[in-house]
């Protein structure tokens, strides 16, 4: 039976000392996946905030054009107006980030272990991801929703302030988050939070789907796309799911941006199929509106965040893989 300093010694043997070279690069290598999906989320959030802003813009207030609320948010606020809100998706994007790929991967794997899915097939392989996304965006809404409550927050605080006709008083983010909760208590951080879970749900599900059947397509096609760059191919990839999911629950995101703003002007309260409703008896367009401007951004975002990870994450493989051990990322 071995004593208790064996056992010390055997826990001291497991730990990392991240000062040392050789723990360092084993380190890095076994988490080789999340770094780079660190580095390529902060990447493309801060990228792609100021169009997410302009979005948000867009779906409660009327502009000329898209041209228009950019020029307009600018001559109001400045440069800071595009950003304001951006800490809390900074901040948060590690946990985020890292559970959603992880709780994806995860889930993914368990059903291709229970040969419930294989991937041999472009069927398998979308539903495979699609549950995986799935299961990842419904759980991490729980986290997300009263930190994506206080973005909506601080990204159309000045808009409100003009609708009271009261003066406009620039609040942080954490203070911003403390103002919803004095105001509403926990619960009043998850305004709208049914809205937002099912389009986590569904979007994140048809984001890893899509992602995962179109590497599919390119990879069990190796003759027709052999001169298609991988670097092009990624983030076509990427951008291919990001504005198709993004498209298919635009109209529960309109409906919960109206939800929020409503509840933020202090305005009287309308169910959530009311608004939809009353949206989509004006035509699909009205359900839709400044979807072009999201679809530039998930174009853009998306394809960068995809390219960024999968470079970042081979190019750490190939730094850091031990002797002997093929560095190609599964």
């Amino acid at each position: 039976m071995p004593s208790e300093q064996d056992a010390a010694s055997d826990r001291r043997s497991d730990e990392v000392d991240l000062r040392n070279p050789s723990d360092l690069r084993d380190f890095v290598y076994r988490n080789r996946t999340t770094l780079a999906a660190l580095t390529a989320s902060f990447t493309s959030t801060v990228a792609g905030f100021p169009l997410d802003s302009v979005k948000s813009r867009l779906q409660v207030k009327r502009y000329s054009s898209v041209l228009d609320c950019a020029r307009r948010t600018y001559a109001e606020e400045g440069i800071r107006g595009f950003f304001r809100g951006v800490t809390i998706p900074l901040i948060t994007i590690t946990l985020v980030r890292t559970a959603s790929f992880s709780i994806y991967t995860w889930t993914k794997d368990g059903l291709v272990e229970k040969d419930i899915f294989t991937g041999k097939t472009a069927g398998g392989t979308a539903a495979a991801g699609f549950l995986g996304g799935a299961a990842s965006g419904l759980l991490l809404s729980v986290g997300t929703s009263a930190f994506e409550y206080t973005k909506i927050k601080l990204q159309l605080e000045y808009l409100i302030a003009m609708k009271k006709g009261v003066p406009y008083v620039p609040r942080g983010t954490i203070k911003g988050f403390l103002d919803l909760y004095r105001q509403g208590g926990f619960l009043g951080l998850y305004t709208g939070f049914r809205l937002h879970a099912l389009r986590d749900t569904l979007g994140t599900g048809m984001y890893f789907g899509m992602y995962d059947t179109a590497q599919h397509v390119i990879q069990s096609n190796p003759d027709v796309f052999q001169h298609v760059p991988t670097t092009l191919s990624t983030f076509v990839c990427g951008s291919v799911a990001g504005v198709t999911s993004w498209a298919a629950i635009y109209p529960a995101d309109l409906v919960k941006a109206k939800v929020q703003r409503n509840a933020l002007a202090d305005v009287a309260y309308e169910r959530p199929w009311s608004i939809f409703r009353r949206l989509s008896a004006g035509g699909i367009a009205r359900l839709y509106r400044g979807l072009g401007v999201s679809a530039t951004r998930s174009i853009f975002t998306h394809g960068l965040m995809w390219t960024v990870l999968e470079k970042t994450r081979t190019g750490l493989a190939q730094w850091t893989a031990p002797p002997g051990v093929d560095a190609r990322i599964e």
